[in-house]
């Protein structure tokens, strides 16, 4: 069979198709299973952490090896191979919150204070160090996210 005939013989099963469409329905149904399977599923580890210690300012702790006391509040939270060191100093308004996320691939990450009060961000240097200046005072949820590692300190009382 030439090509023309070829050709000819598509037209005319065109011209003679009765087929009727799929329901709508069908066709958005079938369109939303592609879509699924184009979306690569991104897999953050999400790591709650937990309180070890919590040292008050202005307290001797017995076997503390400094002759001072610490104007500061510092908080220790391990989260799964990570920790959080957390340095809170201020007044009953507005606080300053120093910190570093040890562990490895941390570094550079994306830092955020949220509460009822307002949400603050920042960025982790290559150290892992971030600070927050003039926070007002209140309850905070603080989460450190890089790349596929989300740790979350929740009920931060600043």
């Amino acid at each position: 069979m030439s090509q023309d005939r070829k050709i000819e013989e598509i037209i005319r099963l065109m011209q003679r198709d009765d087929s009727v469409d799929a329901p709508q329905d069908a066709v958005k149904w079938a369109k939303n299973l592609c879509l699924g399977r184009d979306r690569r599923p991104s897999l953050v580890r999400r790591i709650v952490a937990v309180l070890q210690a919590d040292l008050l300012p202005n307290r001797v702790l017995a076997g503390e090896r400094s002759a001072s006391t610490s104007q500061s509040r510092q908080m220790f939270f391990t989260a799964g191979d990570y920790a959080v060191d957390l340095r809170i100093a201020g007044g009953r308004k507005s606080v300053g919150v120093k910190g570093q996320i040890l562990g490895t691939g941390l570094e550079n990450a994306s830092v955020s204070l949220m509460g009822a009060e307002g949400s603050f961000e920042t960025r982790a240097d290559g150290t892992a160090m971030f600070d927050f200046n003039n926070v007002p005072a209140g309850d905070y949820v603080l989460t450190a996210k890089h790349n596929d590692v989300e740790i979350v300190i929740e009920r931060v009382k600043l």
